[in-house]
């Protein structure tokens, strides 16, 4: 599962930013204001945030595995058409110094 850039920044905020910053600050009214369930609702935003993180490690790592692997297409692609020139210029090189004439000297 890989997400699109904008889902995964997204996500990244909501798990970085977002859900702790709703845990804690309900947890700080709760003890201020005697909301109920203060801890839990702390508890669970936090529990969110890690699973989320995770999540979004592991569409990471698939993002890189995939790039790395685009990019060695790319590396072995451009390798062969070097090859194929070098060949076709050491032809060309052969094929010019045979035209000339042989001095006799």
């Amino acid at each position: 599962m890989i997400f699109n850039n904008r889902v995964y920044d997204i996500l990244k905020w909501v798990a970085i930013v977002f859900l702790d910053a709703v845990g804690v600050c309900y947890r700080a009214l709760a003890a201020i204001w005697a909301w109920p369930l203060g801890d839990e609702v702390l508890a669970t935003c936090s529990a969110l945030s890690v699973f989320l993180g995770a999540l979004l490690g592991i569409s990471n790592a698939q993002y890189e595995r995939q790039q790395a692997d685009v990019h060695r297409d790319a590396c072995d692609e451009l390798a062969r058409q070097n090859k194929e020139l070098r060949d076709e210029l050491a032809t060309n090189i052969e094929s010019t110094f045979e035209s000339f004439p042989e001095d006799d000297m």
